[in-house]
């Protein structure tokens, strides 16, 4: 009865292992020290079978730590030499995916005892000299293609593809082409840069500028791009220079603005525009914006290459504002009118120095005060001989041509004084028969008649001096000629020609304008209005 008990339970026993056997194991949980050695064949295949260089050298590992008289050992030997194999062939895998390194340390772990082990020497040394040969190869290239060189550079890259090494024959042999072909888009915008260059003119320095840029970032052509853009500064600077030159104050902005902080000259445009920005409000020609410049340009530092022109604008700028207060006090001055004020504004105004902005305006204001200084001493002398050749005998004429005399040459009434000797002296003349040359019993017209013709025939001639002799020849016509009516009309219709000559000549030159209206005389109908212009005009100036 036990036996057969023992018996059954040994069967039941049987079944149930075989119906609940136990799931695969845990490799993961295995504590090694104590496992079997079926166990770690098991989990050193189940590595293996993931065909990494990492697991294979794991599963490796895994199983030669047994010892030598394993029973299993006859198993584990082949698995060795099989992973070995297998080993060897993904770290020449790794070589050609370019990881040399990778490569070589994994194959020389390769255990000794194997058939892989004695061609691992010869292959390493094989990678070696091959990956030597590749980068020489693209070393070469590449060093070329940085000194400019790309068709050479391409000459000596095409080398690589005959390299046994597909990360040198494919994936560098590929980037270098494209570094290459990248390199000729490069050189083509240099040269289109270095061509906007050699135009000049804003626009295009500005154009040029902004290729060269893109290839200073990282371009094989960085270094001609930064000598090309170093360059082009140095051309800005020169045209913000000119331009300041020219009071282009706009132009030389713009210029400045476009130059590169990472370009020697920057700090000097810094500078310059310092110098640009106080010459501008100098420009005003007002005291207080000359003081505003002089603060300006007293910013520029003692070590800037144009602290040295700061300091010369800024002593002109300050004799500018004496010369200014110069012109203002006899501009002041010279409006009474009186001779004695109009000859101490000359006196003022001949102390702004030759080199002053207001120099030429001091001169025209000099001009145009000496003119009515002139003309306030001798009007009296030429309405004097009028007065006297309106008595119109031979003795009154040479009387009045005497008082006209006295009016010295480069006077400002000169030459009207000399238009009335000739008249006068016309009129001292006898009348001559033009057909027996002897004198005429009779005159055909009276005196005033022939004043009158006389100044018709000098209007005629349609020039300032000659409307202002007919003017003043027409107003010695005694008022109760019979002549003076038309004398009256004559006088009011050259005085508007006169008055639309100055206004026209005003426009460019006030100065000239002003002494054209001063000759209406103010008998004129139009007299007011002349008056009313010229100061206007005085105001202008």
């Amino acid at each position: 009865m036990v036996t057969i008990v023992l018996a059954g339970g040994v069967g039941f026993g049987s079944y149930r292992l075989l119906l609940h056997q136990s799931a695969k194991p845990d490799c993961a949980q295995v504590f090694w020290p104590f496992a079997a050695g079926s166990l770690r064949i098991y989990c050193a295949q189940e590595k293996a079978n993931k065909q990494t260089l990492e697991d294979l050298f794991s599963a490796i590992a895994l199983i030669d730590d047994l010892d030598a008289n394993h029973p299993l050992r006859s198993a584990i030997n082949p698995l060795i030499e099989q992973w070995s194999t297998q080993a060897l062939d993904l770290a020449e895998k790794a070589f050609h995916a370019g990881k040399l390194e990778r490569a070589i340390g994994f194959a020389k772990r390769i255990p000794a005892k194997t058939a892989a082990y004695k061609v691992v020497k010869e292959r390493v040394d094989e990678w070696n000299r091959i990956w030597a040969e590749g980068e020489d190869i693209y070393n070469r290239a590449d060093t070329t293609l940085n000194n400019e060189q790309w068709r050479n550079a391409y000459n000596i890259a095409i080398k690589l593809v005959q390299v046994d090494n597909r990360y040198w024959s494919g994936t560098q042999y590929d980037a270098m082409t494209e570094k290459i072909f990248l390199a000729q888009k490069d050189e083509r915008k240099l040269v289109k840069a270095k061509k906007l260059l050699r135009r000049g003119g804003l626009d295009n320095l500005a154009e040029s500028l902004g290729l060269v840029q893109e290839l200073i970032a990282d371009s094989v052509y960085h270094r001609s791009a930064r000598k090309t853009q170093n360059t082009i500064a140095t051309r800005l600077m020169t045209i913000a220079e000119s331009s300041l030159e020219r009071r282009n104050y706009n132009a030389s902005m713009d210029a400045l603005q476009l130059i590169p902080q990472d370009t020697p000259v920057w700090n000097q445009a810094q500078d310059f525009m310092q110098l640009a920005q106080a010459s501008a409000s100098a420009w005003s020609g007002t005291i207080v914006n000359l003081e505003d410049a002089i603060t300006q340009a007293s910013k520029v530092d003692l070590n800037s290459p144009f602290y040295g022109k700061a300091q010369t604008l800024i002593g002109h700028w300050r004799a500018e504002m004496t010369n200014i207060q110069l012109l203002q006090t006899a501009q002041l001055q010279a409006q009474t009118g009186d001779i004695n004020d109009l000859e101490t504004a000359v006196a003022r105004a001949q102390q702004v120095t030759s080199g002053s902005d207001h120099w030429e305006q001091a001169q025209q204001n000099i001009d145009g005060w000496q003119y009515q200084i002139q003309v306030r001493e001798d009007q009296p002398r030429l309405d004097r001989a009028d007065q006297l050749a309106l008595q119109a005998s031979p003795a009154a004429l040479k009387a009045a041509i005497q008082e006209a005399q006295k009016i010295q040459p480069g006077r400002a009434l000169y030459d009207e004084a000399q238009l009335r000797i000739s008249d006068w002296r016309y009129q001292l003349q006898p009348p001559t028969n033009t057909l027996l040359d002897e004198p005429l019993a009779t005159v055909p017209a009276s005196g005033d008649e022939q004043l009158l013709q006389g100044a018709e025939n000098i209007a005629n001639k349609g020039t300032p001096n000659a409307l202002a002799n007919a003017i003043a020849q027409a107003n010695q016509i005694s008022s109760e000629s019979p002549s003076r009516f038309q004398a009256k009309i004559s006088i009011d219709t050259w005085s508007e020609q006169l008055l639309d000559m100055a206004r026209e000549q005003a426009q460019t030159d006030p100065k000239a304008g002003i002494a054209i209206a001063q000759q209406i005389p103010s008998n004129s109908k139009i007299y007011n209005t002349a008056q009313q212009q010229i100061q206007a005009w005085q105001q202008q100036q």
